[in-house]
This record gives C-alpha cells, structure tokens and sequence, in this order.
C-alpha cells in the first residue's frame, strides 16, 4: 500500500501542488518530518505540507527562487485618495505571481529579519502605498529610528514625529498613547466602537525600527515603563485607528516582550530555524516556512514568508524595494501643496 496521488496542480513556473490520500494509520505530520528528504527526492528547493481534509493533504513543491534574482520595483505612486484601500495596502508581489497586500486597519504589524534582509523595504513600502492619506493628512505617522536616525533621514518629512535619540523615542511612545486616550474619549461621546479614517481621526501609525532597542536593549527602568505604554496601544488601539509597526532583528521573547500583541507577522531571512516559529507561530517551519534558509544577499533582500488568513498555511513573500530616489519622490509627492508638517518632538 503506497500513499495516491489525487491530482497535480502547477500554480506558478516553480511551484506544484500534488493532493495525496494517506493509508490508514499515517499523519500529515509523518511528512512534515520527511519533508526535507521529500525535497531531495522531488530534486526540488523546499516542500511544504498542507491539510486540504481528512486523510488528503497536500504537497506544495517549489522547485526555484519565484522572485529571479532581481528586485521587485517599488509600485506606482497613486495620486488620489480613493485609489488607497487601507485594508489591502500593496506592499509585494506573492510566491504566485500576485499581489501581496496586508490591512493596516486594526493591525499591528511585527517584521523580524537579520541584517541584511531587507526590513528597510517594510518600512517604506506601506507609506508609498498610502501616499495620497498622507498628503491629505488622513493617515499620520511616527516613526523612532534609533540608529542614528540613518534609516529614516531621507524621507523625515513624511513623518509627523520622528525621534532618533532615547529620550524623545519615549516621549513619542507616550504622546502616542496620550492621543489614543483622547481619540477613545472622543469616540465614546459620539456613542461610535470604531473610527473611520479622516482629517479630524486619523489613522495613527507608530513605526519602530530596531524594536528591541526600546524594549530590551535601552536603560532598564525606563524600558519597562515603554512595555507597559506599549501594551496599552497595542491592546487598545486597534478600534480606535492606532498601529504599531515594529521591525526587530532578533525575535526571541527576551528581546520583545509584547511579540504577542502583533497581529500580523513578516519572518524574513532569519538566523536561525527555532526563529521562524517565535515570529509566524509553531510548526509554522514544519509547514515549508523556511526563512532561515534564505540567502542574506541582494539577490534575495525582501523574501519572506506570512501566514495565509484563515488557512494557517506559510506563504512566501517578496517586498518591493525602495531605492532612495523612490523615497524622494514620494516625500516631494506627499509634501507638495500641503501646509508645513508638525514640529519634530
């Protein structure tokens, strides 16, 4: 008795899907463990298994690199408001061939990846892609860049506070939660749950990167005063329009205390193969999520994998990269004809 072969579907150049009826008595967890010998078996890249039903799964083959060694092009800029849909901000291209687009709205989002890896394009992909909110002012962002502020320069304008230094980083993290508890307040009068996008509520983003900066590595006392204000943006300010980007290097629970408050997750090229589960969720490296395999070099910066809404399966990603002349042209955009931002804190 030998597991059958049900059908094969080719989704992509690279990628085929073979639904597998098991013998009795076997699991799909069986494969996941054979899964590498699978790959060299299938002369393939990676296999990943997948649960369609009872005693069928399937195998998803990925035979090469989807993305070819060069960059994804950052997307055309969109020039009106109503172009913009913040439930589905573009951000990539899939493993598939389509558009990989992740909501902003009621999300907090958690990018893990080493040096190298290509965080940088998860910061700046999600402002292109809301560039006309931006200059009409319906979406305002903070960001804290504590690397000298190196990361972030180029495109300070776009921001509506910008810290590069310990000190002002807290008191962005405060004024932030400050404004969350004015927005619940105002929203309570009004008798509303949620709020809905717009000059006078906007949508709040708090963009961190290095995370681990603020909530592990910064001086101690003052850190666990940061946790205690982050927990309460994260587990409040969903409803009321208030975000939290975070971008780190090192996943582990240690280093980010709040991971579990992040309701949607990027693991990019990771060190190592116990990573890829803190960031996506257990078994989720069992599943083909292999993120510590990604070659940190150019010809892979961006490549990730997500986890599909509601089917729990990984999906490989790639972002699209900004260059700097990208970044100028979005600040020029953003800012032109628009009245003088708020000071920096």
């Amino acid at each position: 008795m030998v597991p059958r072969i049900l059908r094969v579907r080719s989704a992509s150049p690279s990628i085929d899907t073979l639904h597998v009826r098991l013998n009795r008595g076997q699991t799909p967890s069986l494969f996941e463990e054979r899964a590498d010998a699978l790959a060299h078996a299938l002369l393939a890249q990676r296999v990943a298994v997948v649960k369609i039903k009872p005693q069928v799964i399937g195998l998803v083959i990925e035979r090469e690199n989807p993305f070819g060694s060069d960059p994804i092009p950052a997307i055309d800029l969109p020039h009106a408001a109503d172009e913009v849909d913040l439930g589905a901000i573009e951000l990539g291209d899939t493993e598939y061939g389509t558009a990989w687009t992740q909501s902003l709205l009621g999300q907090h989002l958690f990018v893990a990846g080493a040096t190298g890896s290509g965080k940088g394009s998860l910061l700046w992909s999600p402002l292109r892609g809301m560039a006309p909110l931006l200059r009409d002012r319906v979406v305002l962002p903070d960001v804290i860049d504590l690397k000298e502020g190196m990361e972030t320069e180029i495109g300070a304008p776009l921001f509506h506070r910008r810290a590069i230094e310990w000190a002002d980083a807290v008191s962005v993290v405060e004024s932030f939660r400050d404004e969350l508890k004015a927005r619940q307040a105002v929203l309570r009068e009004q008798g509303r749950r949620k709020f809905t996008p717009s000059v006078e509520t906007p949508l709040r983003l708090l963009q961190i990167d290095e995370l681990g900066m603020m909530t592990s590595y910064g001086p101690a006392s003052e850190v666990r005063g940061v946790l205690k204000l982050l927990s309460e943006i994260m587990t409040q300010g969903r409803a009321a329009g208030f975000g939290v980007c975070g971008y780190v290097q090192e996943p582990t629970k240690d280093t980010v205390p709040v991971r579990e408050l992040f309701t949607a997750r990027v693991c990019l090229s990771v060190t190592s193969q116990s990573q890829v589960d803190m960031v996506l969720g257990d078994g989720m490296r069992l599943r083909g999520a292999l993120a510590d395999e990604i070659p940190l070099d150019p010809a892979h910066a961006g490549i990730g994998f997500v986890v599909e809404q509601g089917s729990r399966n990984p999906l490989r990603v790639r972002a699209s990269f900004q260059t700097d002349q990208d970044i100028r042209d979005l600040v020029a955009f953003v800012t032109s004809g628009r009245p003088r931002l708020h000071a920096v804190a």
